[in-house]
């Protein structure tokens, strides 16, 4: 009789874990992320971690809550098309014994002789993107493609403990051009009486533009460290970027381990991350935008009203000059720790600090209940430090309302605060309101503004004391920002529209606008600090005086480049019909000028601006059309 209870038990625990699935996590640009941030507008779930991305575990339990949730008020109440969205996304987590055509996977589950459960899962998928642009001054046309197949194998060992491991070959193509040549420091700093080592450091790089045949700022390296040209595939010679046909690699995966009902949760890997953000793809500290890299992170949430969350991985390189050329500068570990708060569904606030630092055994860094900021003190003053915050006030059924702030460094005593360039921080608002439209799901309207300051991001050369060389501590990873996606000195107006509709498969479509406007980081109007390759000379960075030279005054103190986009999408999820594609495309147009203030830049009085165009600053409009498919999506 005992055998046969503990038979029992054993396999409702068994079957109980399997049906949720596992406690990897679900890619950020998962569509269902857009669908949880709308359901939390309508009120139909708890406010939820900044910490992403989320486990399927976690997915699976959200959208359950959010199809049980009453709500009175009947505008923010679930429609038929919505509760079939979560149902399909639900499906889509459910596993079948063997090989299965239409999501290209095979699953196989059993149970060991002591009764635990395991599965494993093998799948492939196939992206292709293809973008393309025309210039109406000129007529060129652009085209460029991106084109990855992956293999991927996981698998649960027990109610807890889940791993996953995918490894991908691409062919890309992302054709730039180039704009001219800027040093690292400011101009005039090879006449400052310094000595010759800082002088060394001011380098010359080459300034490219985005890539002309997609749309600015969406552009995403899916390749780990170098690519190798098509046309030079049996040389050794690596390469940084794919002016031409080029083939790469990526290797992720991940070991995650949750207990109590993901009260905690840890989890190992190499993956894409978003933390501290008021909206999907808004974070200024760690954006999605960010390329993966290797880490361990922890959450904790001991009260429903209270969570923390810890993260200490380690950088990569960006491989311009060769791998031991370009990475004997930039060992470094990065670490972020951050607590969040709520009040019911009425109000959010998270705080935090990160830390990119040079390679060392600190285990202060990592332990979540300890700030970074202040931890510095202990250790000594060589790392880069980092606060932010966020606060979000909410009303549920309605929208919501946000602000973060992101401080690289700043000195409050400096005179003339706000027109120092050595005070670099990033600040950030927003509106989201949902919006219940006959006929469509999921709908809601999204308002952004978004200021970086120059040099934020960037950090001058340091010499620490277990290095012989002079050592890189950019807020970068493999050559990209971790925080925000728009180069340093830039700001930003967006406005969005996004909604689904659902007939057989799952529609869903955006309406965007952007306004971005840059500092020049090339020719004869560079604005200083406007480029992620920016160094803050260290040297007379404590402005007393008010030297203009040191100062920053946004759109009048040199050439800004001004860009207004507006593009219409979406996707289109065919597993409706039993057809295992997913079709998108996205259309629009980018139109581009420059302006400038008459006479010397930084000069401490106010000028007015000016629209130019010259063949160093011109005006352009460009013609974008970008579609893709993916294969097992």
């Amino acid at each position: 009789m005992k055998k046969l209870i503990l038979s029992v038990v054993v396999s409702l625990f068994a079957a109980a874990s399997l049906a949720a699935q596992t406690h990897t996590a679900v890619p950020l640009d998962d569509p269902i992320y857009t669908v949880i941030e709308q359901a939390q507008l309508k009120g139909l779930c708890p406010v939820l971690s900044e910490a992403k991305p989320y486990s399927q575990h976690k997915i699976q339990s959200i959208i359950n809550t959010i199809l049980s949730t009453e709500t009175d008020l009947p505008w923010a109440a679930l429609t038929a098309a919505e509760r079939a969205i979560l149902n399909q996304t639900l499906d889509s987590f459910r596993k079948e014994e063997g090989w299965s055509w239409l999501k290209g996977e095979a699953f196989h589950q059993h149970t060991t002789k002591s009764g635990i459960p395991m599965t494993f899962n093998a799948g492939v998928s196939w992206q292709s993107v293809f973008s393309g642009s025309a210039q109406a001054e000129n007529g060129d046309l652009t085209g460029g493609t991106d084109n990855w197949g992956i293999v991927s194998l996981s698998g649960d060992m027990g109610p807890a403990f889940s791993w996953r491991f995918s490894a991908g070959g691409g062919l890309m193509r992302a054709p730039r051009d180039y704009l001219g040549k800027a040093y690292t420091f400011y101009k005039g700093f090879e006449d400052k009486d310094i000595d010759e080592a800082r002088k060394d450091q001011n380098k010359i790089y080459d300034v490219m533009t985005e890539p002309l045949s997609f749309f600015p700022y969406t552009y995403r390296k899916n390749w780990d460290g170098s690519i190798f040209k098509g046309d030079s595939l049996g040389s050794s010679g690596f390469f940084d970027w794919p002016q031409g046909i080029s083939f790469g690699y990526q290797l992720n995966g991940e070991a995650a381990v949750s207990f109590l009902d993901d009260a905690i949760s840890v989890r190992a890997g190499r993956l894409i991350r978003e933390w501290g953000a008021g909206t999907n793809g808004s974070s200024l500290v760690l954006n999605a935008a960010a390329r993966p890299f290797f880490g361990v992170e922890a959450n904790f949430e001991p009260f429903s009203w209270l969570r923390m969350a810890t993260l200490t991985g380690v950088l990569e390189y960006y491989n311009a000059e060769g791998i031991s050329v370009s990475s004997a500068t930039f060992q470094n570990l990065f670490s972020i720790g951050m607590a969040e708060a709520n009040y019911k569904n009425f109000v959010h606030f998270s705080l935090g600090s990160s830390v990119v630092y040079p390679k060392r055994f600190e285990l202060g860094y990592a332990f979540p209940l300890l700030s970074r900021f202040f931890y510095q003190n202990n250790v000594g003053d060589f790392d880069n430090l980092t606060m932010f915050a966020t606060l979000i006030v909410q009303y549920p059924g309605i929208g919501k309302l946000w602000g973060s702030a992101y401080v690289d460094e700043m000195d409050l005593t400096s005179p003339e605060f706000f027109n120092q360039d050595r005070n670099m921080y990033a600040l950030q608002a927003g509106a989201a309101a949902t919006l219940p439209i006959p006929g469509l799901a999921f709908s809601n309207f999204t308002f952004q503004y978004t200021k970086l300051e120059p040099y934020v991001y960037t950090h001058q050369l340091v010499k620490t004391p277990w290095y012989e060389v002079w050592m890189e501590e950019p807020y970068m990873n493999n050559g990209v920002s971790l925080g925000y996606y728009l180069p340093p000195n830039s700001d930003e107006l967006k406005v969005r529209f996004d909604s689904s509709f659902i007939g057989g498969g799952v529609l869903n479509f955006h309406l965007q606008y952007q306004m971005v406007r840059h500092g020049a980081e090339y020719g004869s109007r560079a604005v200083d600090g406007s480029s992620l390759n920016s160094q803050l000379d260290t040297t007379g960075r404590n402005d007393k005086e008010g030297k203009p030279e040191l100062w920053k005054h946004f759109l009048h103190d040199g050439a800004y480049q001004w860009q207004h986009i507006v593009k219409i999408g979406g996707d289109y999820n065919l597993e409706g019909f039993n057809i295992p594609v997913k079709l998108f495309c996205d259309l629009g147009l980018v139109y581009s000028y420059f302006t400038d203030i008459d006479g010397k830049p930084n000069s401490g009085q106010h000028q007015p601006i000016h629209r130019i165009n010259t063949s160093e600053y011109p005006t352009q409009t460009r013609f974008i059309g970008t579609v893709g498919f993916k294969l097992y999506p």
